[in-house]
């Protein structure tokens, strides 16, 4: 009994361990991008999006210097993904399609840099409301 036992477990144990280490080199490896954040947007968003993310109305492109990383990262990654509108619940079909040819041209980013990058360079903060000036006091 003994021994079923031990065997049992030992064929038990080769059955778990036999999926550890068959990761695909190439999912545990970072990948690289060719191109920075700003090269990126220097080079192609800035068309669209603006000098400093303002967006530009004359091509209906919405303003990115409005939210913080956290929310671009999730538009981002909705557009890099085929508009899927997943994760930001925003729609992204015309940017969708125009991130593949971006990618074509060799416009590739890392969703949570270029948000961070765009943060960091652009965000503009909503301005505070000055707390309502006190009458003075009557004598």
């Amino acid at each position: 009994m003994k021994k079923t036992t031990v065997v049992l477990l030992s064929i038990a144990t080769l059955f778990g361990l036999n999926g550890c280490g068959t990761d695909t080199p190439s999912s545990s490896v970072a990948k690289t991008y060719s191109k920075t954040p700003a090269e990126v947007y220097t080079q192609s968003c800035h068309k669209c999006h603006g000098e400093k993310a303002e967006g530009l109305t004359e091509k209906k492109t919405p303003p990115m210097n409005d939210r913080q990383a956290g929310e671009l990262e999730l538009d981002l990654y909705d557009v890099k993904n085929d508009g899927i509108n997943q994760s930001s619940g925003t729609e992204h079909d015309k940017m969708a399609h125009n991130m593949q040819k971006l990618l074509e041209k060799g416009f590739d980013y890392d969703p949570k840099a270029m948000a961070q990058y765009i943060e960091k360079n652009f965000y503009k903060m909503p301005p505070k409301t000055a707390p309502a000036a006190e009458a003075p006091a009557a004598h």
